[in-house]
């Protein structure tokens, strides 16, 4: 059982796309009028009442079309109504009348991002940035798209500014705690998830992240504990109890370890993680007829996943097929389960 999850904080809709900046640098060459207007439109999407401020704001733009403030406020309007398209054209029109202004070219970004166009995103925050923007969800979604690419160390760099900018931002914590994990720093990565939870009690996410690190420094005990945490605030976290099962089998508990993994696979039926870790539990417990009949189930559905040929074959040498073994072996090997070797040296 090779395999476990820690997810990135994904999920966060930052509320900055709605809040707006305020007119204070609204330069006075715009129509007074209209700024008037544009003045009450923000008071209204302070209060939520985003209808009544989407009027006034093509009121705005009608009596001052050069106004790229209003442009701005309508797309993030249009943004939080699901309109992603026309949202990205009041975004670019802003842009076209003032190309460097920080906030369009945030949520000009945002949107990249959203739809998976993380270098076009990148380069939106990178000059948003350079213009003088500094909310701390540029540099958050910014470090999200270098954790993206494996370059860790910005990534941190990233989540930190995020951070100085915003001391209560629990996802940069956890996302920041993520990236130190995969750069070895295990401690660094249990003070930031350990501060995510501080921040946020109820979060799932960084009480399952928060116990892998547990795991792979094998406090097994603390690391059940946290997956426990877990699944009390979400008892449908398919990845929570895949890990706590796999911490359970780490810890002798084998019963409970089956228990967990096929929990895991009523929540998610098509895991075939699960349904691996579930046969190595299976072989565990010497079930070996029951162990192969699951990895075939595993084989039959995704014939790449080189973890079930190599418990498949660990349940067949149990049956005293040797043979059948070696070639699960060999085909594991190949599809680049490094463990498989180790086992190959029975065959020769």
């Amino acid at each position: 059982m090779k395999q476990f999850f820690l997810a990135i904080a994904m999920l966060y809709l930052p509320t900055t796309l709605i809040y707006s900046q305020g007119t204070s640098n609204l330069p006075i060459t715009f129509d007074n009028k209209a700024v008037y207007y544009y003045n009450q439109a923000i008071t209204l999407i302070q209060s939520k009442q985003y209808s009544e401020a989407f009027s006034i704001l093509t009121g705005c733009i009608e009596l001052d079309p050069n106004l790229y403030y209003a442009y701005i406020q309508r797309g993030k309007i249009k943004f939080q109504q699901n309109d992603t398209l026309n949202a990205l054209a009041d975004f670019q029109k802003a842009l076209s009348l003032n190309p460097n202004d920080g906030e369009a070219l945030f949520n000009k970004g945002y949107i990249a991002f959203l739809r998976l166009r993380y270098d076009d995103a990148f380069q939106n925050f990178t000059q948003a940035i350079y213009n003088g923007y500094t909310e701390p969800m540029v540099y958050y979604y910014k470090g999200i798209i270098q954790l993206s690419k494996k370059k860790y160390t910005d990534a941190i760099a990233d989540f930190s500014l995020a951070i100085e900018k915003k001391p209560d931002f629990a996802y940069a914590f956890h996302d920041r705690g993520y990236s130190k994990f995969k750069t070895n720093n295990n401690q660094g990565a249990i003070a930031d998830f350990e501060k995510a939870i501080e921040l946020q009690p109820k979060f799932a996410l960084a009480f399952n992240s928060l116990g892998i690190i547990k795991l792979e420094t094998a406090d097994l005990k603390g690391a059940i504990a946290n997956f426990s945490n877990a699944l009390e605030l979400n008892p449908a976290y398919y990845e929570a109890y895949n890990n706590r099962g796999k911490a359970k089998y780490l810890s002798g508990d084998n019963n409970g370890a089956y228990e967990d993994f096929n929990k895991a696979i009523t929540v998610r039926s098509g895991s075939l993680i699960a349904r691996n870790n579930l046969a190595a539990a299976q072989i565990n417990s010497k079930d070996y007829k029951s162990a192969i009949e699951t990895l075939n189930k595993i084989i039959v559905q995704n014939d790449d996943f080189g973890s079930a040929y190599l418990n498949r074959g660990c349940a067949k040498e149990y049956q005293g097929d040797l043979t059948g073994a070696c070639a699960d072996w060999k085909m594991a090997e190949k599809l680049g389960i490094k463990e498989a070797s180790k086992f190959l040296i029975d065959c020769k």
